[in-house]
């Protein structure tokens, strides 16, 4: 039987709690419409196993890339395995292969799981849904007790309340002022080496959240040192553009994609860049521009849009697929070959990876045949 309802009727951290006490195995899914995002979490008798969120940017490869635990090179091998073998987990992947201890491993997957359990409970609006079940035949390598995270995000809870006056909400976007490097004597800034990562970060256009993903860092820990660096007056925070509701967003889309499919391209730049240039951190908005854009036959702005696409979204196959046909038809042989081969790092299967194998082959074949003739 499934224990489900609104989260405005019972708060996520209750349901953890009557999860953890009942020592419930199963999966929990927590949904929120206003976010467009979801939530999995795993239990085993009341232990979370696994947590993950759909639209997080906290990948464990990267976390593990970025603290010199893992190759790039490492990486995209497990990842090549785990397209061979969907049913299996990166993290196992990367055990077997060697390339990371079991330490490790359990350190920043807890980590991961910790932050998702986070994050989520600051949604006030949305559903929960928990089926028991088994939740597969993974082996565990973490476990958290619900006991711990409601005490730590207790304790998050009442120090933001402190921080709230300088950096209202992990949605706040930070950007340097002019006295960077200086303190306000004129001096030259003193600053711990994790605070100078942050400020490297910052560029006025990433949020707090971003930020800490970017750094592998817990979102409230970075959102406490800009805390401290607005209280130095080496970063202000900037009022973030007013966000459109996420169902009116979404129509919007819908109009946009019912404007290219009227073949009415002019209109739908139009509307497609207005939105871009509202929410310019949204990837899916480049991939629309840049769709928008090379029905109009402009090539190469097509291109550049499914370029910063990709660099919103690192881990979208369909921004390199577009990218990688944009850039041929403009002459950029060698940006193409690249945007295809991170396509097949990043595809899953279906007929565009054999589109794109034959389209690869044919352009290092061609990229060849100039380079002779040079």
């Amino acid at each position: 039987m499934a224990i489900e309802g609104p989260l405005e009727e019972l708060g996520i951290q209750d349901v953890l709690q009557l999860l953890e006490l009942a020592r419930k195995t199963g999966v929990l899914t927590v949904r929120s419409d206003r976010l467009d995002d979801e939530a999995i979490v795993h239990f085993e008798k009341g232990t979370v196993i696994f947590a993950a969120r759909r639209k997080s940017t906290r990948r464990l490869g990267q976390l593990l890339i970025r603290a010199g635990k893992l190759t790039e090179g490492e990486l995209q091998r497990g990842l090549e395995i785990q397209r061979q073998t969907p049913d299996r987990r990166l993290a196992e992947i990367l055990l077997e292969m060697g390339s990371v201890s079991d330490r490790d491993i359990e350190h920043f997957l807890r980590f991961q799981m910790e932050e998702t359990i986070y994050e989520v409970m600051a949604w006030d609006q949305g559903y929960f849904r928990f089926e028991e079940r088994h939740t597969g035949d993974y082996r565990v390598l973490a476990r958290i007790r619900v006991e711990s995270l409601l005490m730590e995000g207790a304790r998050r809870v009442d120090e933001w309340t402190q921080l709230e006056s300088k950096v209202p909400s992990a949605d706040a976007i930070p950007a340097l002022s002019s006295s960077v490097g200086e303190s306000p004597l004129g001096a030259p800034l003193e600053l711990r080496p994790e605070e100078w990562e942050v400020v490297a970060e910052i560029d006025g256009e990433r949020d707090v959240r971003q930020i800490s993903a970017a750094l592998g860092r817990s979102t409230f820990d970075v959102a406490k040192m800009i805390f401290g660096l607005v209280g130095l007056g080496v970063v202000q925070i900037q009022e973030r553009r007013s966000r459109m509701p996420e169902r009116e967003f979404h129509a919007a889309i819908r109009e946009v994609e019912q404007l290219l499919g009227a073949g009415e391209a002019d209109e739908a730049a139009r509307r497609a860049a207005e939105l871009e240039s509202a929410q310019p951190e949204r990837a899916e908005l480049a991939l629309l521009s840049g769709r928008a854009l090379q029905a109009q036959g402009r090539m190469r702005a097509a291109a550049e849009a499914y370029a910063r696409a990709a660099g919103l979204d690192p881990q979208s196959a369909d921004a390199q697929y577009r990218l990688g046909f944009a850039a041929v038809r403009t002459g950029e042989l060698g940006r193409a070959a690249d945007a295809w081969r991170k396509f097949l790092r990043l595809s899953d299967g279906g007929p565009r990876r054999k589109v794109v194998a034959h389209a690869l082959a044919a352009v290092d074949t061609l990229d060849q045949l100039l380079g002779q003739e040079a």
